[in-house]
């Protein structure tokens, strides 16, 4: 298959993972997350494959943490934070390498509905900044979230819907601390 025009089929391991690095984001349900290495660390993680290495590695770890709201947990372990807390350091460290494209798998499967409007809406303000998300949910109030929802069943497309009447995170993140 071709990505941004190129044959991907005929490039080496190495190469194609490369591509995937440089190209690609992944946010897991799982976070994936290193035990034994900081927040921080973790963010930079994706680094080890780039080449050159960045000079300004650490400073965009920084900000991309900052970013997601974690500037005060950069030394923390992911045994020291919440489950929110880690679903925005994997985010972070998908973004690292200015990836084109996102995909993230479950990203709010493992949390409280609080900590997931929180995810999503740190998703809907990379959307609106230009980035792609590619999400997959079973939750049909998380895909309400999206510009476009794709239904697929058994890996076929059974329904494709522009969305109208998306929510807006922020907006829901807001009901809920009044309720509160």
């Amino acid at each position: 298959y071709l990505l941004d025009g190129e044959d991907v089929t005929i490039l080496s391991d190495t190469q194609q993972s490369r591509i995937r690095n440089k190209k690609f984001g992944f946010v897991f349900q799982s976070f994936n997350l290193l035990p034994r290495a900081t927040a921080l660390e973790n963010v930079l993680l994706p680094l080890v494959y780039a080449d050159p290495y960045p000079r300004d590695a650490k400073r965009r770890a920084v900000d991309l943490l900052e970013r997601v709201g974690l500037g005060d947990r950069l030394n923390y372990f992911p045994g020291e934070l919440s489950g929110g807390q880690k679903q925005r350091v994997a985010i972070a460290r998908a973004l690292i390498n200015h990836p084109d494209v996102i995909f993230a798998d479950e990203p709010t499967g493992n949390l409280d509905r609080k900590a997931g409007f929180e995810i999503m809406a740190i998703f809907q303000e990379l959307n609106r900044q230009g980035n792609t998300i590619i999400l997959v949910t079973h939750e049909d109030f998380i895909a309400r979230h999206a510009k476009k929802i794709l239904e697929l069943h058994y890996g076929k497309i059974k329904r494709e819907e522009t969305v109208t009447n998306r929510l807006d995170a922020r907006e829901e993140l807001k009901r809920i601390e009044k309720e509160e």
